[in-house]
């Protein structure tokens, strides 16, 4: 309900400030930021947007999905997933299929060609970062493993739905009442 949040939730930056300049912060916000731009560099060469390149991304990932899986993962309208599967196909990134099974249902798929493209273009990142992870000891990778398990977590949390924040108090002219 409006106004039930807790207002610290909705603090303005500077009571984050100590925290958001801790080198760990900082690292987890650089490789957000950049995260982001990866995904528009490579949207780019692909010649898609953002929500389109997310959309190929969880496609990558599934290998299939319909329309409307689409739309709940993107947390978009099945009408607005419709017109991104439509972009999609029209540039040549997916293709619509229908199972065997279930002829009715339609399936989104990846174009092997576009995937391929988009995965050379990461795949020097991809290469790299193996390279740094092969050189953990178990021990290292145990205590990495569970920071970034609890990354995840937070990050789940953070991605649901948002609490409003309670509107600012406006300077009142009538007296208080003393309790």
């Amino acid at each position: 309900m409006i106004g039930d949040s807790d207002p610290s939730e909705c603090a303005p930056r500077a009571a984050y400030a100590d925290r958001l300049h801790d080198p760990i912060m900082q690292r987890l916000k650089a490789i957000s930021f950049l995260n982001l731009e990866i995904g528009k560099k490579i949207g780019e060469t692909l010649g898609v947007n953002v929500t389109d390149m997310t959309a190929m991304e969880l496609l990558i990932d599934a290998r299939t999905l319909t329309p409307s899986q689409l739309a709940s993962q993107l947390k978009v309208t099945t009408a607005a997933a419709t017109q991104i599967v439509d972009r999609l196909e029209r540039a040549g990134h997916v293709t619509r299929e229908r199972k065997a099974v279930d002829r009715r249902k339609i399936f989104v798929a990846p174009v092997e060609a576009s995937e391929a493209r988009a995965f050379a273009l990461l795949a020097p990142m991809l290469d790299a970062l193996s390279g740094a992870v092969s050189g953990l000891d178990p021990a290292e990778r145990r205590i990495i493993e569970t920071f970034l398990d609890q990354v995840v977590d937070i990050y789940l949390q953070a991605s649901g739905p948002p609490a409003p924040c309670p509107e600012p108090n406006e300077p009142d002219d009538t007296p208080s009442s003393a309790l």
